[in-house]
């Protein structure tokens, strides 16, 4: 379930080729709905903020070099 932290395309890419393991994960949320969503909703909010992050993180990219544009401490 770790893979819910990445981002859809990079899971997409990851499990995609891969059906039985797709399958197994959804075979295991229902099972044990509602626990299952109750014990994962850490890693929900935390791909959330990643996604907030990266987001960010694409807004303060310099134009002149790929690195990205430090926050001023003042």
């Amino acid at each position: 379930m770790e893979l819910e932290i990445v981002d859809e395309q990079d899971r997409s890419r990851i499990l995609g080729p891969h059906k039985k393991v797709l399958e197994w994960i959804e075979n295991t949320k229902t099972a044990t709905r509602p626990h299952f969503e109750e014990v994962h909703q850490v890693l929900y909010r935390a791909k959330a903020r990643f996604q907030e992050q990266r987001s960010m993180g694409s807004n303060n990219m310099t134009n002149s070099s790929n690195r990205m544009a430090l926050p001023s401490k003042m």
